[in-house]
């Protein structure tokens, strides 16, 4: 007893995360198009995560994958489509609209420094311009 505590394994901090944020999740919505996160047919939420097309066409295969839902850093669940918009186009540095408080929206997939993004965006707007120029020609 040299005032140490040894921490006690519990699965109550597991069961109470699991019913306060994965419960809500069947009815949580994208903060950027306001459509529910998870599609309503179970069959469709196995479509966005396997890794078989089963039958599909490409072109369904990808517009399932981009409903794929994300968890960002704030707490909040977007579609892969609706938050690689949020993160990748100004502007830059976003705070989330569900928090009044500024907490930024961040997801490790995407990079994180605004000054990245902002060079990623600029030599992207520059391609668009030189294609359109080079179409411009012929």
């Amino acid at each position: 007893t040299g005032g140490t505590i040894t921490p006690q394994p519990s699965l109550y901090v597991l069961v109470t995360f699991l019913i306060q944020k994965v419960k809500g999740l069947v009815v949580e919505t994208c903060p950027c198009c306001n459509k529910r996160v998870l599609p309503v047919c179970p069959d469709k939420l196995e479509s966005i995560y396997s890794s078989s097309s089963s039958g599909k066409s490409d072109k369904q295969t990808k517009e399932m994958r981009k409903m794929k839902p994300y968890r960002t850093y704030c707490g909040c669940w977007y579609h892969k489509s609706c938050l690689n918009t949020l993160l990748t186009e100004p502007p830059f540095g976003i705070e989330c609209p569900n928090f009044n408080y500024g907490r930024r929206v961040f997801h490790p997939e995407w990079p994180g420094d605004v000054k990245q993004l902002e060079r990623e965006w600029a030599a992207k707007q520059a391609r668009m311009r030189e294609v359109e120029d080079a179409m411009m020609f012929l």
